[in-house]
C-alpha cells in the first residue's frame, strides 16, 4: 500500500472528512458517527477536488432520504 500523507481534516456534526495525500495525488477519507472509515477508493488531482468529494459523501449520508419508487429499471 502506497505511504498517505494526511492533508486535511474537517469535522461535521458526528462527521469526519479527511484527505490524504498520496505520490498520484489525493484521496478523500469519511469517518461515520460509528466511526467506520470509508472512501469512494478515487484519487484526485487536489486536494480541494478530493476535499469536495468527501463533502458529498456526507452530504449524501445526512441529507434527506431519496424516494426510489418512482424510478423504472429498463433493459
Amino acid at each position: 500500500m502506497a505511504k498517505q500523507t494526511l492533508v486535511e481534516l474537517i469535522a461535521f456534526t458526528d462527521w469526519v472528512v479527511a484527505v490524504a495525500g498520496l505520490s498520484t495525488g489525493y484521496r478523500c477519507w469519511v469517518i461515520t458517527p460509528e466511526l467506520s472509515a470509508l472512501t469512494d477508493g478515487e484519487t484526485y488531482a487536489t486536494n480541494h477536488a478530493a476535499l469536495e468529494a468527501g463533502r458529498s459523501l456526507v452530504h449524501c449520508s445526512t441529507g434527506p432520504q431519496i424516494d426510489f419508487s418512482r424510478c423504472r429499471l429498463y433493459d
